[in-house]
């Protein structure tokens, strides 16, 4: 069964959001990553769900975005969370 990092990000400007966004279009997504999403949610917030095969994949990718977010942006704030895909549609179709 698939796995899942939901991620809540907090930034200090809408700026450094921005950034954040275009750094991971050209750089994400993470090893073994089977969906990503980035949605912005508000002026300075986003949410991050990203799905893997597995948990040590999952896992692998809290690594590098915990030091992606160190070492190339100011983040507020990063709230992860982890957890079982139980139902899971692309493009109107249910993926097993």
């Amino acid at each position: 069964m698939s796995v899942s990092n939901v991620t809540m990000f907090e930034f200090d400007t809408s700026e450094e959001l921005q950034e954040w966004s275009d750094w991971y279009r050209d750089n994400g997504p993470f090893p073994n990553n089977t969906l990503s999403l980035f949605v912005k949610t508000g002026d300075t917030s986003a949410l991050g769900i990203s799905v893997y095969p597995d948990e040590e994949s999952r896992a692998a990718a809290d690594g590098h975005r915990d030091a992606s977010a160190e070492s190339k942006f100011s983040v507020r704030e990063i709230v992860p969370l982890k957890g079982k895909v139980l139902v899971h549609f692309h493009e109107g179709r249910l993926v097993e």
